[in-house]
Formats: structure tokens, sequence, C-alpha cells
């Protein structure tokens, strides 16, 4: 499970680095901390990485820029807003008249308390915070799927490095629907839930869909991601009202503006599900080997009685990779900042080789 990250901020760096030992000691298996006492370096890890909370003490809470920062919208996806962290104040009573006045409309938080209450309260508070994260999105939720119908081993680099490129721009949730995601060998993660735990907890009636992904929730270079099923031969026992319903579900209530579906085998409602996105991207690798599958998915989709269906296929030849390309470890670094990253980027309009 995706830990939340607590940026602390006081100019007292033995405070910071205490409270961030209180952090890993009480919620160690729920939150995460990270310290800073000079604005400077938390600005500038603030706008390139996702934190959830950012508590603000002393040395933080007059300055100009940091206030800025609250409430600016994000130009791109690698700046935050305030939608997406709760920013809290630390409060000092013989300070209070030092606040910056944006700082006084933030939640306030004793900082000279037990450890055991002060986390209390900040958990408490973010729990309330994150009930309105869904609303705070705004938007039509886009659903953009990829697809191979010779299964190329570089669709899921495709996707994710496309997903990444994405994430520039906008919100974006990666959901990898292969029965053999290679993810635990690629990135050596373990994962204590998978999508199964997702859909099931997401389709068990009446429930909150953001807090159902963000219990399962991990991250690769800005892709927020459910770790793909462990178990494969569960995906083809799914009825294909259940997929529809989970895509649907994650659309409207999961707080993203981009679905990102990599699609592995033809699961139940296959061509339902490609109707469902507002775009499928149907990639091959070059060479003759891959145009006998391409054929028989086109004459496929040919026979399908789906109203849009043709429309939204949008057919890629993928670039060449030469073998043994991206050895050893860093396979999503590698893929990002080779051949796979560049063409990538091109398609989602983002300058290639810029970050």
């Amino acid at each position: 499970m995706r830990k939340v990250l607590i940026a602390v901020c006081d100019a007292d760096g033995s405070y910071g680095e205490k409270l961030g030992e209180w952090i890993s000691l009480q919620r160690g298996e729920k939150m995460q901390s990270v310290s800073f006492t000079l604005p400077e370096r938390f600005l500038e890890y603030h706008r390139t990485h996702k934190q959830d909370i950012v508590l603000l003490g002393k040395g933080f809470y007059d300055n100009s820029q940091i206030c800025a920062e609250i409430f600016k919208k994000p130009q791109n996806r690698n700046a935050q807003s305030q939608e997406e962290v709760l920013w809290m104040y630390l409060c000092d009573a013989d300070e209070e008249g030092q606040v910056a006045k944006c700082i006084r409309q933030l939640p306030a938080i004793n900082k000279y308390q037990s450890a055991s209450r002060l986390l209390r309260e900040i958990f408490s508070i973010y729990q309330d915070w994150a009930e309105e994260m869904p609303k705070a999105s705004g938007g039509k939720t886009e659903v953009i799927g990829v697809y191979s119908p010779g299964h190329s081993i570089w669709q899921t680099p495709f996707a994710l490095t496309f997903a990444q490129a994405l994430v520039k721009e906008k919100k974006v949730l990666y959901v990898n629907l292969h029965e053999c995601s290679g993810f635990k060998g690629w990135f050596h993660e373990d994962y204590e839930r998978d999508l199964l735990d997702v859909m099931y907890l997401c389709l068990d009636g009446e429930v909150n869909v953001a807090h159902c992904v963000s219990s399962a929730l991990y991250s690769l270079e800005g892709v927020d991601y459910i770790p793909p099923t462990e178990d494969g031969g569960c995906l083809g026992e799914i009825a294909a009202q259940d997929y529809l319903k989970f895509v649907d579900l994650l659309s409207e209530g999961s707080g993203y503006e981009v679905i990102l579906v990599d699609f592995g085998m033809m699961l139940p409602g296959f061509f339902q599900l490609l109707v469902a996105c507002s775009k499928v991207y149907i990639v091959t690798e070059p060479g003759e080997m891959q145009e006998a599958p391409l054929q028989q998915f086109q004459q496929m989709e040919e026979r399908q009685e789906q109203a849009g269906l043709e429309q939204n296929l949008v057919y890629l030849t993928l670039p060449a990779i030469v073998e043994g390309a991206y050895p050893g470890e860093g396979k999503m670094q590698q893929w990002l900042w080779g051949t796979m990253g560049d063409f990538s980027r091109k398609l989602a309009g983002v300058a290639c080789g810029t970050d």
C-alpha cells in the first residue's frame, strides 16, 4: 500500500527530525516523512515530487514563494496544487503574528504536544480532507486504451512511458490488465494489494472509489498505478459487466483526469471496453511477423456490431528496439530516456529529451 508522504518544514532541524522519527514509529505502516530546514530546498523537492501533507513551521510560514505555491494552479503535473496537497500550519502561539495571511487560512496544529496526539490530529484532518478529493478534480475523465494484437513485449514499456509523458499536463492513473505483467521482475516491488483487490472493493456496493484506489496505489517515475494482478488466470473469470462497471467507476470517482488501460488478453467484454475508451492505441512492432496478428484483429473488429469502435482506434508502429537495448536494473528510467521515451513524448506532444 502506498504510504502517505508528509513533508515537515521547520527551521528547527532537530524538531523536523524528531517528528519524522515519531511518524515512523507510530504510523510507519501508513505514513512516511521528509524534513526540510530551508524553504529553497523544500520548493525544489515540492515541484518534482508528490507529497500528500505539508506541515509549515518556523521559517516557512512567512515565505512569499510558499504562499504563492499553496494557491496556484499547476501548469504541469510536476507542480502541485492545493487540490492535491493538504497544507497545514504548525502553530506556535509566540510566533502567530509573523504568520502570513494565506497561512492563517490553513488547518492549524499545535506543534508542541505529544507525538501521538499530534499525529492523531494530522491523520484525522487528512481523512476528512481526502473525502473531498474526488470533487476537486473537475472535468471529464478520459479513458485511453493500449493493445497489441501480436502481444508485443514493448506494449507495456510504451504504455508506461506514454503515461509518464501525459503526467506532465494531467493527473494519470495507469491500470495494467495483462495476465503476466512482469512488474515484479522489472521493478523489484512487493505488493500487498493488487488490481483484483481494488476491483473487489470498488464493485462491492456503495464505496468511495478514490479511497479504494489509494489503498493499493504505487508511483513509478511520477505515474500512479494499481499493481497488476498476481493471479492472471482470474482475469478471464470476471464478468464483462464488472469490467465495464469498474472502468466507469474509475472514470467517475477516482479523481484522475486520465485512466490509461494497458490491455493484455481479450477479456470478457473486450470490444465493449474498447468502445468505452475515448481512444485506443493498437500497437505493433516493425516487421512482417506482426502483420498477420494485426490483420486478424482488424477482421475481428470489422465483425463487431459496436457503434463508435472503428473511430476509437489509432494504429501505431512502435520504434524498432535493438535486442539487449535495456539491460539490468532501472528499466523504467532506461525506457524513458531511450528510443521508447522519445517516441512516447513526441506522441503526447511533449518535447523530447526534456523533463
